[in-house]
């Protein structure tokens, strides 16, 4: 499938589209500064086999949780915008969610993986919607999320002087041990942070570290972040659905667990992934829900920078 792009016409508002918010209200300076939610997380869990264990519980977790659900219900929730944009051919403006957002995206060696396990889902859902390879990506840090276009101009207009600043390489946060998350709507490999050493002085930074840095520029910069959660995960979407399952629900939960049971062995024992590695971050803009949006600037990547990401001043 290729990548969707973005429009420069106004959000639609179409009535065969169940209704999502969207914000028009202009950003505006920070008067009363809410408190990193990324920096409270750390201090709870300030070592990194704490740091490590919370993120693993939250994915596990979620995980028997979802499989409860959709053992219990025996359907998928098919993505309606998704359906409209892929089977029924509508135009871009059909999905009326605009958004600003960093993203990293995915080394070869993950997106290696990713294709891996999408032809695994694919061997039991041939109509499953596979996220492209060139869309594929991880937030780091949703800025806003399912406002107009408007509210997105305002925002750039803010972030701008920042972006330099916000996409700077950073110590490169490392990522290991994926498994494949999933629930009634979409699919997605998620991972744990890596306990890395930066610096002479033994300091350890985690991706959990590196989303706390890029919320406090954001703020600094006099953006309010607006983001729909802070759940300690690093993910990475790599399917959705688009119709109903065509086999049985008991048939789709034991290839899911296969998928894990491999991943959790050799699948994807030798993964790991240095963030910023091979790309850039990038603040990612417009109708970015399934890869599509575009990209309003390009960080170096670790191979690019003339500055030792250890070296680089830290944001907490």
């Amino acid at each position: 499938m290729s990548t969707m792009t973005v429009s420069n016409q106004p959000a639609a508002t179409l009535p065969s589209v169940p209704q999502l918010p969207i914000l028009s209200l202009p950003l505006s300076i920070n008067t009363a500064v809410p408190a990193n939610p990324y920096g409270a997380f750390i201090q709870r869990h300030n070592s990194p086999t704490a740091m490590i264990k919370a993120y693993d519980t939250h994915r596990r977790t979620r995980n028997r949780e979802r499989k409860i659900m959709l053992d219990a219900s025996g359907e998928v929730t098919p993505d309606p915008i998704l359906k409209g944009l892929v089977l029924d051919s509508k135009p871009v403006e059909f999905d009326p969610r605009n958004c600003i957002t960093v993203w990293c995206r995915p080394t070869k060696q993950v997106v290696h993986l990713v294709q891996q396990v999408q032809s695994m889902l694919r061997s039991v859902e041939p109509e499953v919607w596979l996220m492209p390879p060139d869309n594929l990506h991880m937030t780091a840090l949703e800025i806003l999320h399912s406002v107009g276009d408007d509210a997105v101009e305002v925002g750039l207009q803010q972030l701008k002087p920042h972006l330099n600043t916000l996409l700077a390489p950073r110590p490169a946060p490392v990522l290991v041990k994926p498994i494949l998350s999933f629930d009634q709507s979409a699919l997605a490999l998620s991972f744990l942070p890596e306990d890395s050493v930066v610096g002479d002085d033994g300091d350890w930074y985690t991706y959990h570290h590196y989303r706390l840095d890029l919320y406090n520029i954001v703020q600094k910069a006099g953006v309010l972040v607006e983001s729909r959660y802070q759940v300690p995960s690093a993910h990475v979407t790599i399917a959705r659905f688009v119709k109903p399952l065509a086999g049985s629900m008991q048939q789709w939960l034991a290839k899911l667990d296969e998928i894990n049971e491999w991943l959790d062995g050799d699948g994807g024992s030798n993964v790991r992934w240095v963030v910023g590695d091979e790309r850039g971050s990038e603040c990612r803009c417009g109708r970015i829900w399934y890869g599509g949006g575009w990209s309003e600037h390009v960080g170096y990547s670790i191979q690019q920078s003339d500055d030792k990401p250890d070296k680089v001043r830290r944001e907490y």
